[in-house]
């Protein structure tokens, strides 16, 4: 019975060591890349920013508007998400993605869009669809 109840709390110890590694830091914005910053002070204006989050070289930042912007090493962003039904700006997405969505989805604005190496992945606010552009930002499919 001594060597299980040793046995469950070594287990324990060790749950606990590994969930307590995690490499997620919470940052101030003064820690963020220049980009980043201005990247938010351009497209996120007048919105706060609530939390920030550094995970080796990436950083996670979560704003008041529900949104979290993720951000590379350099600063650049690589997604840009909004809580369910809540629609993102559109002034960093290429044109053709905007124009695109616009025309042929006209009332269900981008809920988010991931950079990937193919180009982007775009949601939508009230469908559940995945569209699918080129890094040029011609559309490509729609994934379902």
């Amino acid at each position: 019975m001594k060597t299980q109840i040793l046995k469950l709390a070594f287990l324990a110890a060790v749950s606990f060591s590994a969930m307590s590694c995690d490499d997620d830091k919470v940052i101030g914005e003064t820690e963020l890349p220049q980009a980043s910053r201005d990247f938010l002070a351009t497209h996120f204006a007048g919105v706060n920013v609530t939390r920030i989050e550094k995970e080796t070289n990436n950083y996670s930042v979560h704003l008041s508007n529900r949104t979290e912007v993720d951000f590379n090493n350099s600063g650049e962003w690589t997604e840009v998400d909004g809580e369910d039904g809540v629609s993102i700006p559109t002034s960093f997405i290429l044109p053709q993605i905007v124009a695109y969505v616009e025309d042929n989805y006209s009332g269900n604005p981008i809920n988010g869009i991931e950079k990937v190496p193919a180009g982007f992945d775009v949601d939508l606010v009230r469908q559940d669809i995945d569209l699918v552009f080129g890094q040029d930002g011609n559309f490509v499919r729609v994934d379902p």
